[in-house]
């Protein structure tokens, strides 16, 4: 039996399994992803030989190489050969080169002729810089000192005897086969690996898993008796792996771009769709919250100040820029006005009696532009004009019920109270303050009791006056006629009624009014038993 070059300690046989060199071409060498299939189940394609040999051989000793390629073939080898005349000008140690890179083993006839043969000599230098196997077969004696080193450590097979010629075929082949795999595999990945390298170390040329994963298997398994891959196959597995890091890194970027971008989109679609939603949560945190906190939360009125409350006490839930609140009894009046009261229409009856049960609060004066401003300034009301009038301290005009209703929504969220516009019986209650006449003064408009066409003030028939330039009813409520147009102002229901140790606090209602002028007699007036302005239901019994 022979050994092979870098022999050592005779191992266990080694079985691999044959996959693709993914990216490399040369159909016939590299085999295709159906025969990794193939190789797998154990399915090898018979017309496959077991190993292709290159012959290095003296010239001399052709009769010899003749017999000993058809013995090859005949035992299913494929014997490499360069027998064709070299042409001029052909490089024809390419050619060589070539045929001893596809080879799986080196058979070196070894001869006087083949140790004197420069050319047979540069065959073996050459295949052992490539780390293949070799396979020394002696047909005529020679020297031991001779021998090409690479060779020369090897035990040989002697063909000296032409009667055991057959014979000694037979060890050859049986020598040949061992560990074929592995060799036919360090035969594909050096061919692979002088591609890469003769292209450029090209990237597109560089093992893909599952092949890189098979190569690095392959390195590791090595019999101890074979050559080790070559540097140049080591380096080409190495930067493969290097390769495939980069490209998973690469996957798992493109990966997270991908994600993020279809994440950043999602989110842009659900923001453009929620986007009154989106920018009134973030006014809230970053505008309106923080100026609830500063200015209305420490002037809440806690359950105990309130149950305390009586008839005309004054309250504010907030440091300033809020409305002023006055309690109102609860009692009963005739709702509408007296069938002989003077330019009445029939809107105002006919009279009916109304109950209110319960307590409530009302802002002590129409809201003002300082009120309303404040409102505008963190978010919670849209802009109003005031028409040339002046600002402050006059009564908000140009202002729509749903303008009103969103201000009291805004006041009901930062006292976490409810308020809300008064209902046309609760106006009406707190217009007439316990009277019966046309106005809480009385029948008749007189001089100097509000701002309104004749009534003797010097804001008549030019602008808003500020609240308060004109005498309370008996409620302690201002401007309940005259001035604008009456809405319905702020009122609290209150309650005393307490669940467990919190009193609830019933509804609150505010009264937004518009610019106009008083006209005694009119539905624009503001006698006691006109009824509000329009848009305003009764919901008080």
């Amino acid at each position: 039996m022979m050994q092979w070059a870098n022999a050592a300690t005779a191992a266990p046989l080694t079985r691999s399994v044959n996959f693709p060199l993914q990216g490399l071409a040369d159909a016939g060498q590299v085999q295709d992803s159906t025969d990794v299939v193939r190789s797998a189940l154990g399915d090898a394609r018979p017309s496959e030989p077991k190993a292709r040999i290159f012959i290095s051989y003296s010239r001399k000793d052709l009769v010899f190489v003749d017999r000993l390629e058809s013995a090859l073939k005949a035992r299913d080898f494929e014997p490499l050969i360069d027998r064709t005349e070299i042409c001029a000008f052909e490089d024809w140690w390419k050619r060589i080169e070539a045929l001893i890179g596809r080879a799986d083993t080196i058979v070196f006839v070894l001869s006087p002729d083949a140790l004197a043969s420069k050319v047979a000599l540069k065959e073996v230098a050459y295949a052992a810089s490539l780390n293949k196997r070799f396979a020394p077969i002696v047909c005529q004696s020679v020297k031991e000192s001779a021998v090409p080193e690479p060779l020369r450590r090897l035990n040989f097979i002697f063909f000296d005897d032409p009667a055991r010629f057959e014979a000694d075929a037979d060890a050859l082949a049986q020598a040949l086969e061992t560990d074929i795999e592995w060799v036919r595999q360090h035969t594909e990945y050096g061919e692979a690996a002088r591609r890469w390298s003769a292209a450029g170390r090209s990237g597109g040329l560089l093992l893909r898993s599952p092949a890189l994963e098979v190569a690095e298997h392959w390195i590791v398994s090595r019999p101890r008796r074979l050559p080790e891959p070559t540097k140049e196959i080591q380096d080409f597995v190495d930067e493969s792996r290097q390769g495939a890091r980069s490209a998973q890194r690469r996957r798992r970027l493109l990966e997270a771009l991908i994600y993020t971008l279809l994440i950043s989109i999602i989110a842009g679609l659900i923001g453009w769709i929620n986007q009154a939603y989106i920018k009134e949560r973030w006014n809230w945190y970053r505008t309106m919250r923080p100026y609830r906190v500063a200015n209305f939360d420490p002037h809440v009125l806690k359950p105990e100040r309130e149950r305390a409350l009586k008839p005309k006490d004054v309250f504010r839930e907030c440091a300033k820029d809020c409305p002023e609140m006055i309690v109102v009894p609860a009692g009963e009046f005739l709702m509408g006005s007296r069938a002989t009261e003077k330019e009445r229409e029939d809107g105002e009856g006919p009279q009916r009696k109304v109950t209110i049960v319960k307590r409530f609060a009302v802002s002590k004066f129409d809201v003002t532009f300082a009120d309303w401003d404040a409102c505008v300034s963190v978010g919670g009301c849209p802009q109003a004009s005031d028409s040339g009038f002046g600002r402050g301290s006059r009564p908000v005009i140009n202002v729509t019920w749903d303008d009103a209703q969103q201000y009291v929504a805004w006041l009901s969220r930062m006292t976490g109270q409810r308020y809300r516009l008064l209902s046309e019986a609760e106006w009406e209650y707190a217009a007439r303050a316990g009277t019966a006449t046309a106005f809480w003064w009385g029948d008749e408009i007189g001089t100097g009791n509000a701002n309104c066409i004749g009534c003797g003030s010097k804001w008549d028939k030019r602008q808003t006056s500020p609240v308060g330039s004109f005498k309370p009813n008996a409620f302690g409520l201002y401007d309940m006629a005259g001035n604008v147009w009456p809405g319905c102002r702020i009122a609290i229901t209150m309650t005393t009624q307490a669940r467990r140790t919190t009193a609830r606090r019933g509804q609150a209602a505010l009264a937004i009014t518009g610019p106009s002028a008083l006209v005694p007699g009119s539905t624009s007036s503001c006698t006691s038993a006109r009824l509000p302005a329009a848009g305003s239901a009764p919901t008080a019994g």
